[in-house]
């Protein structure tokens, strides 16, 4: 059975979160006047603590990690983004005289809990999202929007995306169960991650304008330079 510090979503967050770290420490001077406690010695500290992490946990996963599992799991998560992205922008337009249903559309099928941290590059945050997704879209709802002139086949994608990236759920879960991460050396990662995601909240905002900077903050556009 593949270990869950072999899985990609765990082996591919560390080597991300390694790079918008380098990032980080590279642009500090300038990011320092965004938050009190981003200064040199936090930039560097976090740098030395991924790199630690990667030494204890992941030396050997780093060195020789299945890219073409990594790829299919990538491409998953990108189709399924796309397709909730168009979907999303589809419906906006198709019923925008008719607000109580957006608002329960986008709250019942997770857009309000998860789709800001999912386009940002939360694969954590978009994998949640498509299983909700899954879950709680009814026929009725589907047809109704369908009819409005959005094609069918944008549902189809969504679904086949949420069943395909189901084969790497215990990866995702390894990102949040206790047991697990301590195990597999994942407490650390999780820690990580999630300090890394702030991060990129932030500076993502700061460099609104700045559309290179901005990409090098997005976890999706840094995942597909690995």
């Amino acid at each position: 059975m593949e270990t869950l510090v072999a899985c990609p979503t765990s082996t591919v967050t560390i080597l991300a979160c390694q790079k918008i770290a380098k990032t980080f420490k590279e642009n500090i001077y300038e990011l320092s006047r965004v938050r009190d406690e981003w200064d040199p010695d936090f930039a560097t500290s976090l740098n030395i603590w991924i790199e630690d992490t990667i030494e204890k946990h992941y030396q050997e996963n780093v060195n020789a990690w299945d890219k073409e599992r990594y790829r299919e799991w990538h491409e998953i998560m990108v189709a399924g983004l796309q397709s909730l992205k168009i979907l999303r922008a589809s419906i906006k337009v198709d019923f925008k005289n008719d607000k109580p249903f957006l608002n329960d559309f986008f709250e019942k099928m997770g857009y309000e809990e998860y789709f800001s941290d999912a386009k940002n590059g939360d694969h954590l945050s978009l994998f949640k999202f498509l299983v909700h997704f899954e879950k709680n879209l009814d026929n009725e709802t589907r047809k109704k929007i369908v009819a409005k002139g959005t094609l069918d086949s944008i549902f189809d994608k969504i679904l086949d995306s949420a069943k395909k990236i189901k084969d790497f759920k215990k990866c995702f879960e390894a990102l949040e169960s206790d047991a697990q991460l301590n195990t597999y050396g994942q407490k650390e990662v999780e820690q990580i991650y999630s300090t890394i995601q702030d991060i990129c909240r932030i500076a993502i905002a700061y460099y609104q304008f700045d559309p290179i900077k901005r990409d090098e903050f997005n976890f999706y556009k840094v995942l597909v330079n690995l």
